[in-house]
């Protein structure tokens, strides 16, 4: 059985999903006039629930960005009454940020509650099958660190699900945490920063470009060009970059580790999914296809 096509499918649903879900957040943001980095601390609130929610914490999960800026944007969200700073270099959800936080989640579940692709029979065999894997998931010996995935499992509780494919949100989420927790693990233990490591996944999958386009590409995370700079710097040190009149690419060395480190994740994540047999693997896979195939034909 390919459990990537299974993944793939799955990928593509939580994408038609997602495009209701977050135009209805951002809608629901608005509404509120909450400001426009509302997401950082939202998205904090949904992760951490009433634990400290610290910048070193967030990152555990956002490894990509500066530290710099996250510090900035939950300092923002103190002064502006959605976090309550604990006296000990952390924050928890005011009243206020925590209404917020239910409030845009309701709103993107209610964007689902119309939407009825399949019987909810079906959906249920495949969200049985999906919480299997996860349940499997979360007691892997390796890594031993399920950070994300046990953050998203534990505080999306306080949220309640009241339509079948918030259902399917929840535990896809889930497991898709679980990869991200194998791919920090691993890209990590080479002992570079996150926004180095995106340059080289970035670089890895791209032609040559200049320096300027590299940066502008990649500064949604609000990384700066001198951090960028350095960052090419480090992949040029390590023999994973070359860079040539301002033009930067990935040497053989460096798609090769980025190789490696995908071959890896792959082999970390998908070996929870072995909790099902090859028939329920092959039923999961036509259920999944189908419920892509139904939603985007909506």
């Amino acid at each position: 059985m390919n459990l990537k096509s299974i993944w793939s499918a799955l990928e593509d649903v939580y994408d038609v999903l997602g495009g209701y879900g977050f135009a209805a957040m951002d809608k629901a943001a608005t509404e509120m006039e909450l400001k426009p980095d509302w997401s950082t601390w939202l998205f904090a609130i949904w992760l951490f629930g009433s634990e400290p929610i610290t910048t070193a914490n967030f990152m555990r999960i956002f490894p990509y960005g500066l530290a710099r800026l996250n510090d900035e944007r939950f300092a923002s969200a103190v002064q502006h009454g959605y976090l309550i700073s604990d006296g000990k270099n952390g924050c928890t959800p005011t009243e206020f940020g925590m209404k917020a936080a239910h409030k845009v989640w309701r709103a993107a579940g209610d964007s689902l509650a119309s939407l009825k692709p399949m019987p909810e029979a079906q959906m249920d065999k495949a969200y049985d099958y999906l919480a299997r894997i996860g349940e499997a998931a979360l007691s892997a010996p390796e890594p031993p660190s399920h950070y994300v995935m046990s953050h998203k499992r534990e505080n999306y509780k306080l949220f309640p699900i009241l339509y079948p494919l918030e259902r399917f949100i929840v535990l896809f989420g889930e497991l898709a945490a679980y990869r991200d927790d194998m791919y920090v693990a691993t890209w990590g233990a080479h002992g570079v920063a996150g926004h180095a490591w995106e340059i080289l996944d970035f670089l890895s999958n791209s032609d040559a470009i200049t320096f300027e386009d590299l940066h502008k590409k990649l500064s949604r995370r609000g990384v700066t060009e001198e951090v960028h700079a350095g960052d090419v710097r480090e992949l040029i040190g390590r023999g994973w970059a070359e860079e040539n009149s301002g033009v930067v690419k990935a040497t053989e060395a460096g798609k090769q580790v980025r190789a490696e480190v995908e071959a890896e994740t792959e082999r970390l994540f998908f070996a929870p999914w072995s909790s099902l047999n090859e028939s329920e693997l092959e039923e999961l896979s036509n259920l999944a296809n189908q419920l892509r195939d139904k939603l985007k034909g909506v």
